[in-house]
């Protein structure tokens, strides 16, 4: 049983972190670590964090900072095979295994899963079945047209993403994801299983707190895109379109 990493990056989320934790003792597959970042926190993550003992990896930033720069110092922390939670979310106690089982069935870079979605209080009030749930192979067109990966519900395998020089953008605040697995699509193998995996929490308030940060970073991330891939717009020049049309929505309903 090959061990997997999972990695947690935690700016002042004492409220849910035990519940995310326990979520993870709870887990059906038993060799993982938990890397966890504490992003200089000012609450009580880091007492919470220090009562479970062996399993867990701390690690602290010198200075708060951006969201990107965070995931990619925890990912030089992690091995081979990395699974992300956040601090206010809840594995299912298959969620590993399944994610484990997914990705290492074929050539894949990344396999991800369904989510539930549960509010402050912990009550689920949705799911959300992701577009391309029982596929996979080159996903990268697919996800020009609609990406629909949640982080908290994926397993990477670290090795294919850094020989694709490849990780978290250090510029990125709120769509680190976007940036990195769409890039990561161009050049591997995903595959998305069509099963519940995670209970993520939803807050109104922060999505508007990132809504001018999602149109900006997806143009960033486009841009990146083409820059370094000079023919790629005018082999996907319908998706590329549609892409930034959808930055070009987000950016209207932000000024809304």
């Amino acid at each position: 049983m090959e061990k997997i990493s999972v990695l947690m990056n935690c700016y002042n989320g004492e409220r849910y972190l035990d519940e995310a934790i326990q979520s993870l003792f709870n887990q059906t597959y038993s060799n993982w670590e938990l890397v966890f970042i504490d992003n200089c926190s000012t609450d009580n993550s880091s007492k919470i964090v220090e009562k479970y003992g062996s399993k867990i990896k701390y690690y602290k930033t010198t200075k708060n900072v951006p969201l990107g720069k965070a995931r990619k110092y925890g990912v030089s922390k992690c091995g081979k095979y990395i699974a992300i939670l956040d601090s206010d979310d809840i594995w299912l106690p298959n969620a590993l295994e399944e994610l484990h089982k997914a990705i290492t069935s074929g050539n894949y870079a990344l396999a991800y899963g369904n989510i539930y979605q549960i509010n402050k209080k912990g009550v689920k009030i949705g799911k959300i079945t992701n577009l391309h749930a029982g596929t996979s192979g080159n996903f990268f067109e697919k996800l020009l047209y609609q990406f629909d990966i949640p982080i908290v519900c994926t397993i990477i395998d670290k090795e294919k993403m850094l020989e694709c020089g490849l990780n978290f953008d250090e510029k990125i605040h709120g769509s680190e994801e976007y940036c990195l697995f769409v890039e990561l699509a161009l050049t591997t193998n995903f595959i998305a299983i069509d099963k519940y995996l995670v209970q993520y929490r939803t807050y109104d308030s922060l999505t508007a707190k990132l809504n001018e940060l999602i149109y900006q970073e997806r143009f960033y991330t486009l841009n990146k895109i083409v820059k370094k891939h000079p023919q790629i717009r005018s082999k996907y020049r319908k998706a590329f379109d549609v892409a930034y049309a959808r930055g070009s929505y987000y950016k209207a309903q932000y000024h809304v």
